[in-house]
């Protein structure tokens, strides 16, 4: 794949994620301010609405508690990360959008393989990120305590605060958020391999998305990563450059993408020197 293709996919991506952050993050925040102004007694506020207003993630934990449920459905924008992203998104939010995975994978790339660790080498991802979302689910006291302060999209929503003039953010990087912070910067990011360390294992938003994507992976109408076994000459390349270590090559010599994992990131498309894959409906 000629040089500049690949420059021209490392901007669309990051283009992308700037817009997760005037979507999501104050001061600009544009979908829940949009939603506030389209829907003013919805509780919503269109004056201070940051990523919080659209959670991503303690949604999922309400749904197994019932005391929460009238939550869910005091705003309609709370089915955002249960229903509308997973079904009509899916994991393109995660590999396009959402600064918070995007800011760990980049930073990543500073650091050379040699000192990461590589997940995919010693333990089997999938079950262990289902697991967690389980955790989330079925045990509401854990849903309930761990708040923003585990929260990677809430942890960004700090820096982006501050990085626009609002100090306020430094108050919450203290005690467990601040070790919450550093465990999703340095050793889930830049010292691991793809720099998605807690996108893969701590993020039930991510995780709910994957679970969406293998569920219609077969679709007609399913945009995804896909593969001719006729072209993959085993090189290995989309292994080596996925950040969500969805991609590689079995021990038969064929070319595998983890519907539960992957990201839709296309940076394997990008890169394979083959064009043995792309992004597509099936067949």
């Amino acid at each position: 794949m000629p040089r500049s293709k690949k420059v021209v996919h490392f901007i669309k991506r990051l283009a992308g994620f700037s817009l997760g952050v005037v979507l999501f993050y104050a001061p600009f925040a544009l979908l829940v301010r949009g939603y506030g102004l389209l829907f003013p007694a919805s509780g919503a506020s269109a004056s201070i609405a940051d990523v919080h207003g659209a959670c991503l993630r303690m949604p999922l934990g309400w749904l197994s508690q019932p005391w929460m449920w009238p939550a869910i459905g005091d705003s309609a924008i709370a089915w955002l990360p249960i229903a509308v992203l997973p079904v009509a998104v899916g994991p393109w939010f995660c590999g396009w959008l959402c600064p918070a995975g995007a800011l760990p994978e980049h930073l990543s790339r500073m650091v050379p393989d040699r000192f990461k660790f590589d997940f995919k080498r010693h333990v089997d991802i999938v079950p262990m990120r289902y697991g967690f979302l389980a955790g989330i689910l079925l045990v509401p006291f854990v849903a309930s305590s761990l708040n923003c302060a585990l929260c990677n999209f809430g942890q960004m929503q700090n820096i982006v605060g501050m990085m626009f003039g609002n100090m306020s953010g430094f108050a919450f990087f203290s005690s467990m958020s601040l070790i919450a912070a550093a465990l999703w910067i340095i050793p889930l990011g830049l010292f691991t391999k793809g720099g998605r360390g807690w996108c893969l294992f701590l993020c039930p938003a991510g995780t709910a998305m994957g679970f969406s994507s293998w569920i219609s992976r077969k679709l007609p109408w399913a945009f995804r990563v896909r593969s001719d076994a006729a072209e993959c000459v085993g090189c290995t390349t989309c292994e080596d450059v996925c950040p969500t270590r969805a991609a590689g090559v079995s021990p038969e010599g064929e070319q595998t993408i983890d519907a539960h994992l992957c990201n839709q990131c296309q940076d394997c498309v990008t890169a394979c020197p083959a064009g043995a894959l792309e992004y597509r409906t099936p067949r």
